[in-house]
């Protein structure tokens, strides 16, 4: 497999209770549901070596997309915020 800038290379799943919310276009807030944790490739280095970083992967309009994906293909959404379950306490989150 060839790896390019924006390849999912990896994914484990979220735990149940997690969002994201955005606005699309419209006043009201969407709300997805997170299924899991994407390995992403942020870029190669001269040697082949890829950069990757951890994105939340969530589905919205029956597809996974992650937030960058998203705000890429679809000019109109704003900036996707991340929301842990309430049941998590804050300690956990850093």
């Amino acid at each position: 497999m060839k790896i390019a800038t924006g390849n999912i290379i990896n994914m484990a799943p979220a735990q149940s209770g997690w969002t994201v919310n955005f606005h699309h276009g419209e006043p009201e807030t969407v709300t997805c549901p997170v299924i899991g944790w994407a390995t992403v490739v942020e870029g190669i280095v001269g040697d082949g070596v890829a950069l990757t970083s951890v994105k939340a992967a969530f589905v919205y309009l029956d597809t996974v997309w992650t937030a960058d994906e998203l705000r890429e293909h679809d000019h109109e959404v704003s900036a996707v915020l991340l929301n842990a379950p309430a049941s998590t306490p804050a300690h956990a989150l850093v």
